[in-house]
Order: C-alpha cells, then structure tokens, then sequence
C-alpha cells in the first residue's frame, strides 16, 4: 500500500514538474511574451533548475533545448523511482538498459496529454468565457497546431472543428505511443 501511495505522489509531482518544463519550451517556441502572468508561474517553477543548466546546455533561436533536456531526465528519473519501488526488483536492471527510450516515451506522453487538456480547456472557455484571461496564452500556444487544421477543413461557419480534430490527433498519437511502449 505504502508503495503505491509513493508510486502516486511520485507520478503527479513528476508529471506536473515535467508538464511545467514543457509549456516552457513551448512558451519559448511560439515566442510568448514572458512577462504574461501564467508564463512567469511556469518560469518561476522551473528556474531554480533550468538556469543553471542552462549554462552547460545552451537554448538554440528556436527550440529551448535546456528545458527539454531537463524533461526528458525527469522523466526518466521518475521512471527509476517508480520501478524502484516495485516489489520485485527484476524490473531495474531490464529499465536501466532502456531508460533513455522509457523516459522519452513519458516525457512525449506528457507533452500528448498536456496538449490534450490545454485543447479541451481552450475549447470549454471559448463556450463559457471567451474573454478569460488565460485564453490569449492558450491561443498563443494551441494555433500553431490548429491553423493547419483549420486549413484543411471546410469552413462550418460559427463553429470550429479544429480542437476536436486536435483531439482526435492527440488520442490517436498516445495509442500509438502505448503500442510502442508496451507493445
């Protein structure tokens, strides 16, 4: 019991750590303006261990490196602990040799799911609260994956189809993910 209680706590801090340390590689990519309150929360959460890393893996113009690096040893951390604490430690030395692989696994998975919740939120404001103040940043964040989309489909008028498509793309990408994982 007392291991399954750690395993818990274990999985939500890690994936709320790791989810923090990729909105901020996506807040980096589609150039947010960091001074956005929801933005300076991420940053804030993840500076005591982004800038010193930051100066052994630098960002490039694009793509902030650090950050994803940093997720992808987390998750991989997490992994170490979470099979560590299985009863039968058979599972370590099978997960030592595939850590690297199992940690980007978690680390996409996380990036699935987070795109899947920022989408359904984006979604449910724009029906109850279309001038929320979050929405600019999850406009900011989610268009870049909602353009193409919206180009592709025909126009329906008032109602965009493009987030439950969005959705649909996220749900069958974490399948797919699964299968590779355990599969």
């Amino acid at each position: 019991m007392i291991n399954s209680i750690l395993s818990f706590l274990l999985g939500t801090f890690f994936s709320l750590f790791v989810s923090a340390l990729l909105v901020r590689a996506w807040v980096f990519w589609t150039r947010v303006h960091p001074f956005n309150p929801y933005v300076m929360i991420v940053y804030k959460a993840t500076d005591w261990l982004v800038q010193p890393v930051r100066k052994i893996i630098p960002t490039s113009n694009k793509i902030d490196w650090t950050s994803l690096v940093l997720a992808w040893v987390c998750s991989m951390l997490h992994v170490f602990l979470v099979f560590s604490l299985t009863p039968a430690n058979v599972y370590i030395q099978t997960t030592l040799a595939t850590l690297p692989l199992v940690g980007l696994f978690m680390t996409i998975k996380w990036a699935l799911t987070l795109v899947l919740w920022l989408c359904i939120l984006q979604a449910i404001l724009s029906w109850v609260s279309p001038a929320s103040p979050i929405m600019p940043l999850l406009r900011a964040l989610l268009d870049p994956m909602l353009s193409p989309i919206r180009r592709l489909l025909p126009s329906t008028g008032a109602f965009d189809f493009s987030p439950l498509v969005l959705i649909l793309i996220t749900q069958v990408l974490q399948i797919v993910l699964q299968h590779l994982m355990f599969g």
